[in-house]
């Protein structure tokens, strides 16, 4: 099992061995232990074997990955949101009659919540020229929507495995059994880590499409939006960089779990490869983060363009308050600072008191 090292080394420090971070440092667990006058563990039978037989790190990866994950999905409907506005669509995809002719339950829920962020938005009656708008932006409820289906199948699936018996031997004392079985294996998990990973991995893939359309020079919008394109980058540089996330991402979404080696002379003949997938999910999650706060400077820079024509109320409060810290760009200078600061304020900021929600 590919839980079995990484849990040893997370329990060892139980027992005085191994090593613990400590204020900032990485020290041995028995310095520690002495410091805080605590005396190691002494396991009783099976204690040893329950803390390392089972499913808990992919578990643990699994937990972590499904919270960012719906903070994601739901910044993801965000820049979306900003990007109709900035890039002048027609909000027709976003109608509720072409949803209730397909009512998957995520399309349904990211088509009404990008409608509630961009009530009463003035961008919404000026003139549209283009009958229709790229993929990017007039799919983003099934797409999205997809992706929120997909977290709502694993929660239900990972919600389960937290609440199970992982290890074994299983013993049952009023029945007066130990019986041997196979619940430490995390194939239950390693599908759906492996699902996870590529759904959030599309979500990474539209957004950088949208990235580049806004950039484009397209809509009445200047190349890479800036104001002197033949002078300053603009955004360019940052659409390298979500591109370069974005493929990075699609080597990390191949499937872990279509994978087995064989272990322990031939005993472990199939395994789930899940501690893989979980620790290649929390990949795509941080890098998706990244992708996404890009996505949100791209958004609020091409927004600023169509002044003195304001998008909602809800969005307009947001790019005044995002502009107090990352102000607009109006020549080249870094932009992994820019970054940096965008990915702090959109975790400071939250993204709960917004309309749509949920």
């Amino acid at each position: 099992s590919g839980d079995l090292a990484p849990l040893a080394h997370l329990s060892l420090p139980l027992i005085g061995l191994g090593e613990m971070w400590h204020e900032g440092k990485r020290q041995r667990a028995d310095v520690l232990l002495q410091l805080r006058d605590l005396q190691p563990l002494t396991f009783k039978a099976k204690e040893a074997l329950a803390l390392l037989n089972g499913t808990q790190f992919s578990s643990a990866y699994a937990v972590w990955c499904l919270l960012e994950a719906r903070r994601l999905a739901r910044l993801a409907d965000l820049n979306a949101a900003i990007g109709f506005d900035a890039f002048n669509c027609r909000y027709s995809p976003l109608d509720a009659n072409i949803h209730r002719i397909r009512p998957q339950a995520g399309q349904v829920s990211t088509a009404k919540a990008i409608l509630a962020l961009l009530e009463g938005s003035e961008l919404s009656g000026i003139e549209k020229k283009d009958v229709q708008d790229p993929y990017a932006f007039r799919c983003v409820p099934q797409v999205h929507g997809a992706t929120r289906n997909a977290l709502a199948h694993i929660e239900q699936v990972v919600e389960t495995e937290i609440n199970s018996v992982t290890d074994n031997p299983n013993i049952f004392p009023e029945e007066d059994l130990i019986l041997s079985g196979g619940n430490f294996h995390a194939q239950a998990l390693a599908l759906p880590l492996d699902y996870l990973g590529i759904a959030l991995s599309e979500l990474g893939n539209i957004s950088e499409r949208r990235i580049y359309q806004l950039i484009g020079g397209q809509r009445g919008l200047p190349a890479f939006l800036t104001d002197n394109p033949g002078l300053h980058s603009g955004m360019m540089i940052a659409q390298y960089t979500a591109a370069a996330i974005v493929s990075q991402n699609k080597g990390y979404s191949t499937p872990a779990s279509v994978d087995s080696i064989i272990s322990c002379n031939g005993q472990e003949d199939h395994v789930s490869m899940a501690a893989n997938a979980a620790t290649k999910a929390r990949r795509i999650v941080l890098n998706l983060e990244r992708l996404l706060a890009i996505e949100f400077m791209v958004v609020m820079q091409a927004l600023e363009f169509r002044l003195p024509h304001r998008s909602s109320p809800v969005i307009e409060a947001l790019r005044r308050e995002y502009r107090g810290i990352v102000p607009r760009l109006e020549s080249d200078r870094v932009l992994h600072n820019d970054i940096e600061t965008t990915i702090t304020f959109l975790r400071k900021k939250g993204l709960e008191g917004l309309p749509g929600e949920g």
